[in-house]
């Protein structure tokens, strides 16, 4: 994901211009040795201020291009000339990694979320390019080459979440690789600092909503045992009995789509005294209900689900399936409409409806229905077994 974050941070490498120092300039200066016959970044906006105050005539400082390229190596970790930039960078600049770090919080205070993760980048990559190095000058030294902190790590992971969670973002391409991007981060800042907190906490969220709720019991549960920001840990709390009810859901439903609907509603019909608003609790207390042969018990529960959530094309399908084995073939037929035009692609649909007329006597009309199931599916069992039973009648 590092590759799809960064066709986003080249993006904004048009904020830079190169130059090139003569060759006798830079023989001139020691410390620009590893400069020799490299294009030196500055940002365009230095330049084009210098040029205003020199009459037009643009210059810049040592500061200027090291500022521009700590920007490159966090826009592009593999630019042609980011070594030489990196060891001039650590000969010239004392306090390079706090300075990043300033001017990255400083973004994130302003607003300038890509800036910053650039900046936060800069500084993860260029604190374990320097551990690098000193494990290089002592090889018979066991060095695990992680920066000392998780600071320019896990603050890079949170620009990279306020980038993909910003609602005025409209490019789900770029959200979606900043939130891997994020999470992958996060994740590896708890393997490198387990100790540390945060990541916990918002890796909980994540897991929360891709509907991993087992994985993010466990890190809320890490979270509480090492944090000690009470705000966080009572917002932890709250959330923890959420997920609890949602690993019970989980188990539940999964009971009931394994035939099993009593051991689901076993599980699933405490929850609905909880959560009676919740139309996917319902929905599945509604199938136990209908697998148990127990129709009448189930309609409620779908009439229900379309209440709150009226183009819920599986529980009109469910309604119709209730009422049919019921033998109320008004109701079967009227809610097999609404799920056939709720999703006019799925030949089962039309399979059940076909269903109510053969059982009604109006066979051309199902007919035509299986007819018109074949040709969106060619082959299916169901259509075949239907257009066996109309056989039967004609």
């Amino acid at each position: 994901m590092a590759a799809e974050v960064e066709k986003y941070f080249k993006k904004k490498m048009d904020q830079i211009v190169f130059v090139n120092l003569s060759d006798q300039f830079v023989d001139k200066h020691a410390a620009l040795r590893y400069l020799k016959g490299i294009p030196i970044p500055v940002m365009l906006a230095v330049v084009e201020e210098e040029a205003k105050k020199g009459g037009g005539k643009g210059s810049f400082s040592p500061a200027a291009a090291a500022q521009a390229m700590v920007y490159v190596i966090g826009a592009d970790e593999n630019f042609p000339y980011a070594e030489q930039y990196k060891h001039f960078l650590q000969d010239n600049i004392p306090g390079l990694r706090m300075s990043i770090l300033s001017q990255g919080l400083d973004c994130t205070s302003g607003g300038d979320m890509m800036r910053a993760a650039i900046l936060f980048r800069a500084t993860d990559i260029f604190e374990r390019w320097e551990k690098k190095m000193e494990a290089a000058k002592t090889p018979y030294l066991i060095s695990t080459q992680k920066p000392d902190t998780p600071d320019a790590l896990f603050n890079y992971a949170r620009a990279c979440r306020d980038i993909y969670m910003d609602e005025n973002e409209e490019d789900e391409a770029k959200k979606v690789a900043f939130r891997e991007e994020s999470v992958r981060k996060m994740e590896q800042c708890i393997k490198e600092f387990p100790e540390f907190d945060p990541p916990y906490y918002f890796l909980g969220f994540f897991y929360m909503n891709k509907k991993r709720y087992e994985e993010a019991k466990e890190l809320w549960t890490k979270f509480l045992s090492i944090s000690e920001d009470e705000a966080m840990m009572e917002d932890v709390r709250e959330r923890m009995d959420q997920v609890d009810d949602l690993i019970l859901y989980e188990k539940g439903t999964l009971e009931v789509m394994n035939d099993r609907p009593q051991e689901g509603l076993d599980i699933l019909l405490p929850l609905y005294e909880k959560y009676k608003e919740w139309w996917n609790l319902l929905f599945f207390i509604g199938l136990a209900y209908r697998k148990l042969g127990q129709f009448e018990t189930a309609v409620p529960f779908f009439q229900e689900v379309l209440r709150l959530k009226p183009s819920q094309g599986d529980a009109s399908n469910e309604l119709g399936l209730c009422y049919a084995s019921l033998q109320d073939f008004d109701n079967a037929e009227k809610y097999f409409k609404k799920a056939a035009i709720q999703d006019d692609k799925d030949p089962e649909l039309l399979c059940n409806l076909a269903a109510v007329y053969i059982n009604t006597g109006r066979l051309e009309e199902a007919e035509k229905l299986l007819d018109e199931a074949d040709k969106m599916a060619p082959g299916e069992t169901i259509t075949a077994l239907w257009r066996a039973e109309l056989e039967k009648l004609k």
